[in-house]
């Protein structure tokens, strides 16, 4: 009783905090901001971006002094096989321009299928870096191996339902540790500054802020819902899409999942990264008691495995490097130039360590007013 008693008074102080309901705003405007982004800059639009792609292919042959790539000509291998990739892109622009979309795939397997023999080819590092990477490749491969085995000749609408929360969540993972930073950078700063009515409450120190986490956590949960919420529009004009799409992820190889196994795991990963960031708020507010140095060292300790990639191969079990679950999930840090191979299974169990070990620290010493709350 003691606690629900602490949380019905946190939800009365809280009914008439304005930061949730800005939170919430914020959180409408981010996901009807990328639907007009996704119209504004044609994301989806496979001819603009295979047009890229053979540009690219162009900028790579001219790096070659060979100009026979028939089988007997003066090129080596490397310089054949690219030259058979950019004539499968152009062959994906024309299918697609057709809208022969069975044929693409076709084409876009056979495609993957001559960069997989080009990573083994001499002096193919002089030009990975304009390829995708053998990771990526490998997704490549399997997301149109499936789409040929499954018969499909259709490709999603970015504007239904499924296909835009899987491009939202896709995309949200680093701006969601910055997000949830913002939401909870002052949470007990105002219990500081009026520490004499905290003493008034009938509830020990450890129950209110036990109150003030799952207040804070409803707040989340609830800006998670709405994201689902928002999207609908388009569920009602374009329809569902298909759950069942594959994405291509990095679980220790590559591997397809599900649209809607991506969106459910991400949501998982949010929730999780959500309560390792309040509760770190929570600590750095009773150590610092400034809300802007709260976000600073957030923001320090976010962003220093992207400023300094070499810290995730040096520390690889770092919390921090599982903030953006995205580039995770992507396999980015096997791409790194000393690849760590660590996966979001392996973030689970240090997130999952971290938040106990906070909560240890918070019940220990919040409850035994061992640390200066005043």
């Amino acid at each position: 009783m003691t606690v629900l008693r602490a949380l019905k008074v946190g939800l009365v102080i809280e009914r008439a905090n304005r930061k949730n309901l800005v939170a919430l705003v914020a959180v409408a405007i981010i996901v009807f901001g990328f639907m007009f982004y996704i119209n504004a800059q044609a994301v989806g639009n496979q001819i603009v971006e295979k047009k890229g792609d053979y540009y690219s292919s162009q900028a790579i042959l001219s790096k070659f002094q060979v100009k026979d790539a028939s089988e007997t000509g003066d090129g080596s291998d490397l310089f054949k096989n690219l030259t058979k990739q950019k004539s499968k892109i152009a062959l994906q622009i024309a299918t697609l321009t057709l809208d022969r979309q069975s044929k693409y795939f076709e084409a876009s397997l056979q495609l993957a299928e001559l960069r997989k023999e080009a990573f083994e080819l001499e002096g193919y590092e002089n030009v990975a870096e304009l390829l995708p990477s053998k990771l990526q490749n490998s997704m490549n491969y399997l997301y149109f191996k499936w789409m040929i085995d499954e018969g499909k000749d259709t490709i999603s609408d970015l504007f239904q339902y499924i296909p835009f929360l899987l491009f939202f969540f896709t995309y949200i993972g680093a701006g969601w540790y910055i997000f949830i930073s913002f939401h909870t950078s002052s949470i007990l700063l105002d219990d500081f500054e009026h520490s004499s009515i905290i003493k008034g409450f009938p509830v020990r120190f450890d129950y209110y802020i036990l109150s003030k986490c799952m207040i804070a956590f409803l707040s989340i949960v609830t800006s998670i819902l709405l994201i689902f919420v928002c999207a609908i529009p388009l569920w009602i004009i374009n329809g569902l899409g298909n759950p069942l799409e594959p994405i291509g992820i990095y679980l220790g190889n590559a591997t397809l999942i599900s649209a809607i196994q991506y969106i459910a795991m991400s949501v998982g990963y949010m929730i999780l990264i959500s309560i390792f960031v309040m509760l770190l708020s929570i600590i750095l507010n009773v150590l610092l008691k400034n809300m802007y140095l709260t976000l600073f060292v957030h923001f320090i300790l976010f962003f220093l495995p992207m400023i300094f990639p070499s810290l995730i191969s040096l520390i690889p079990y770092n919390p921090f490097n599982f903030m953006n679950f995205n580039d995770i999930l992507r396999g980015l840090p096997v791409d790194l130039a000393k690849p760590v191979d660590i996966t979001m299974n392996s973030g689970l169990i240090i997130l999952s360590i971290s938040i106990i070990l906070m909560l240890f620290v918070i019940k220990t010493f919040f409850s035994t007013g061992k640390i200066n709350r005043a």
